[in-house]
């Protein structure tokens, strides 16, 4: 009887609970805790077979080993690649590996194939995924991308050309391994090799008490996150003929006796708290997982607007969140669109016209949300390569009947118009309202006159899309299926 003991680390342990059956000494552990749960730490174990989720950083990988190799004699690394993106697998290329993308039954068949099989004491020992260390200079070099004052400060003080520093990139990235810069700077912000947190900390910082800990709406938000507490929310998004054409994802934070906090009321704290890349991530997982539960589309499409702030915009690891998007619905006619948002002001720089170039090369819309109102002002219709303008519901609440002149919001209709840009009218309440804009052929409408932010089924329901009964049934996979996949085909 083989004695080793076998782990599998990934963000979403769920998604392989029904591997467990049919691989002994199977632990799952969530890459989160770092740690191995204090029941495990009792033995120690003369073998053990580690399965790592390539989505996983390798930094973290390689935390989770220092950790807890104290209580491994000899431990080897077998990668389950679950993207197909070259800088979110980069680091693990020296370790043996198997496709998420295969069947079920192919994917255990492999790993039961490597945790039954003896292992050699001695052979595996201390076994590591690939580590990088950027210079100073390179490491300056990728800060420095995010501001454009800041790079031509860099290339005065390295007497740099323009053209030399590009070859310098060019550098940096072959010696990652990866075939564009943009590529680069997800890779070396992902595997925190910028180091922006501080040393030892494995999350973003939250807001700190008097003591230096995270104060405690920060933990009561980040355990909600983990629990699965925060739903999304569904607003359709309609044309003139009440076809639904899209649809707005919107946070809840359920808090019993039919109330729930709006998103309005806990984004800021996760902004503050370091937890917006987390939340974001959440929700994209979360909307994909409902909307492949769906059957019935025919010849429908729909895009899926997620609200991102300027900061997060700017985080390059939200190239990566919206790449793991794609590849979850890309068997479905759905198209992603991303809003930003005006509670913030928007650096344009280089780095963020690249991601979003490359991201609009990937089919991915961009929307300005709340036009008119906040920081959403016309320098960014300039600086930007947009494809739609959401209006403000202050623009569309002076409309009091079908016939009112209104010369500020038919200038922005206009030109919006002139640029090439689709038009989305919020906060439609009343019949008027309705009439007034499709008169004006404004493409799409959304406000509470058609459907309030609904639950998914209630959602499916209004779009018409037949929803999958049985949902605890649907989400597991089962062995022996050869048309289920950990990923997208």
């Amino acid at each position: 009887m083989n004695a080793k003991k076998i782990f599998l680390l990934s963000y979403d342990i769920y998604l392989f609970s029904g591997i467990k059956s049919f691989i002994p000494n199977l632990v799952l552990v969530d890459a989160n805790t770092f740690v191995l749960d204090a029941s495990l730490l009792t033995p120690r174990f003369s073998l053990c077979l580690l399965i790592v989720d390539t989505r996983v950083p390798f930094l973290w990988v390689n935390k989770w080993l220092q950790r807890n190799s104290s209580q491994f004699s000899n431990f080897k690394c077998v990668a389950l690649t679950m993207s197909e993106s070259q800088c979110i697998n980069r680091g693990y290329e020296s370790l043996e590996s198997v496709s998420g993308s295969l069947t079920s039954k192919s994917i255990i068949h492999f790993l039961q194939s490597r945790a039954l099989n003896p292992m050699v004491n001695g052979i595996a020992q201390g076994e590591e995924v690939m580590t990088f260390q950027l210079t100073d200079f390179e490491e300056e070099l990728f800060r420095v991308s995010f501001d454009k004052e800041a790079l031509d400060d860099f290339c005065i003080a390295n007497s740099l050309s323009k053209k030399a520093l590009y070859r310098y990139r060019e550098k940096i990235t072959h010696r990652l391994g990866l075939s564009h810069f943009n590529e680069s700077i997800i890779f070396v912000c992902r595997n925190n090799l910028l180091g922006f947190s501080a040393h030892g900390k494995e999350h973003a910082h939250a807001p700190a008490d008097k003591n230096g800990s995270e104060s405690p709406e920060a933990q009561r938000l980040s355990l909600a996150l983990k629990n699965d507490e925060i739903v999304p929310w569904f607003q359709p998004i309609v044309d003139g003929q009440g076809e639904v054409r899209g649809v707005e994802i919107l946070a809840r934070w359920p808090m019993g006796h039919n109330y729930a906090i709006s998103q309005r009321e806990f984004i800021p704290l996760a902004e503050q708290s370091g937890l917006m890349s987390e939340l974001t991530s959440y929700l994209m997982n979360k909307v994909a997982e409902d909307l492949n539960l769906c059957r019935g589309w025919g010849d429908k499409s729909l895009y899926v607007a997620f609200n991102v702030s300027p900061a997060h915009l700017s985080n390059p690891v939200f190239y990566w969140e919206c790449l793991h998007f794609l590849e979850l619905t890309a068997s479905l006619p759905v198209t992603l669109m991303i809003e930003i948002t005006e509670n913030q002001t928007l650096q344009v720089n280089l780095a963020l016209k690249e991601l979003m170039r490359s991201l609009r090369n990937r089919g991915v819309l961009f929307a300005l949300d709340d036009f008119g109102t906040g920081y959403a002002n016309l320098c960014y219709l300039n600086e930007l390569d947009l494809d739609v303008i959401k209006i403000d519901k202050v623009f569309i609440n002076t409309i009091k009947n079908e016939e009112q002149t209104l010369p500020m919001l038919e200038s922005i209709i206009n030109l919006a118009k002139l640029l090439g840009l689709g038009i989305v009218a919020e906060g439609v309440e009343r019949e008027p309202q309705h009439q007034w804009l499709t008169d004006r052929q404004v493409d799409l409408l959304q406000g509470y006159y058609y459907l309030p932010p609904v639950s998914f089924c209630d959602f499916a329901y209004y779009a018409r899309l037949e929803h999958a009964s049985g949902l605890g049934a649907e989400k597991g996979w089962r062995y022996g299926d050869d048309s289920v996949r950990l990923t997208a085909p």
